[in-house]
């Protein structure tokens, strides 16, 4: 399962596969000059890191990312999409071994867990206090964006969400 490692080869040192019964995707670790989260669906995949990562859990609108991803309806009709303002959000520390994504900038953790809609990822920013679920039809999504300086317009306030205790109203 693991990747042998040698200098300038990225190491594989985690990975899971989430179903909703029809499709799947197969989230993994990538370890080479800082750590990322693949998300492959075996046609298309993207790689975040952990400050992607930490951007994607501050998002309390999931018609928001939609319209981010160009994805219509994809994040909000996803039966096992949550944000933390969700009632049955389940934060990372519910979840059996997460895998910790992390830079000089963030820390992420994320894990998988089932609900009755199917698998699902959740995606928590310990040190904020953030948290989304994705499912996997939201997976699906994000790992068709080509490109992901389209989630830069999570930073344009460099804390987070203004309506956060760190930032806080301006």
């Amino acid at each position: 399962m693991y990747d042998d490692h040698t200098v300038g080869n990225t190491r594989k040192t985690e990975r899971r596969r989430l179903t909703d019964g029809e499709n799947a995707v197969t989230i993994t670790k990538r370890v080479s000059k800082g750590e990322r989260l693949e998300i492959d669906t075996g046609d298309t995949s993207v790689k975040l890191d952990a400050l992607l990562l930490e951007g994607l859990s501050w998002q309390p609108d999931r018609a928001a990312v939609d319209e981010l991803l160009e994805a219509e309806t994809a994040i909000t009709t996803d039966p096992a999409a949550t944000t933390d303002e969700g009632d049955n959000t389940m934060t990372a520390a519910e979840v059996a071994a997460p895998i910790s994504i992390s830079s000089e900038y963030s820390h992420v953790l994320v894990g998988d867990i089932t609900t009755s809609d199917g698998d699902a990822l959740v995606v928590t920013t310990p040190g904020r206090g953030s948290t989304i679920t994705l499912g996997v039809q939201s997976l699906r999504e994000l790992a068709a964006v080509e490109d992901t300086y389209v989630f830069s317009i999570w930073f344009e306030t460099p804390f987070g969400p203004e309506d956060t205790p760190v930032e806080g109203p301006l």
